[in-house]
Formats: structure tokens, sequence, C-alpha cells
């Protein structure tokens, strides 16, 4: 059975990764809101940045999870 610290930390790794899954939803609706190229074309970079962002909280976990074992 995992640790307390353990637990919290799987915890707080899940929070982020639902918060990057959010902002990278909010980009995606706001680019289809717009017909600005220029907006379109940040948006797309944003959500790129996002969606790195979440690979590297994956691989966190992972990590951290196969440390707990």
């Amino acid at each position: 059975m995992p640790s307390a610290a353990a637990r919290r930390r799987e915890a707080e790794i899940a929070e982020v990764a639902r918060a990057l899954a959010a902002a990278r939803c909010a980009a995606r609706l706001a680019g289809l809101g717009t017909g600005e190229l220029v907006v379109r074309e940040l948006l797309l970079s944003v959500i790129a940045e996002i969606d790195d962002a979440e690979r590297a909280v994956s691989q966190l976990s992972r990590s951290l999870s196969s440390q707990g074992r």
C-alpha cells in the first residue's frame, strides 16, 4: 500500500494533468471561435506547449510510481 506522501504526490500530479487537459480544451475552443490566423497560430503554439507539459507530467508520474514499488 502506498504511503500517505505517495498518495498525496499522485493526487497532485493528477490535478496538474487535469488542469493541463482543461487548458488544452479552452485553447481549442478559443481557436474555433476566432477567424484570425495569428490568434489561431498562437493558440496552436499554446496547445503544443500544453501537450509537452502533459507528457512531462505523465513521465514524472511513471517515474514516481516505479520508485514507490
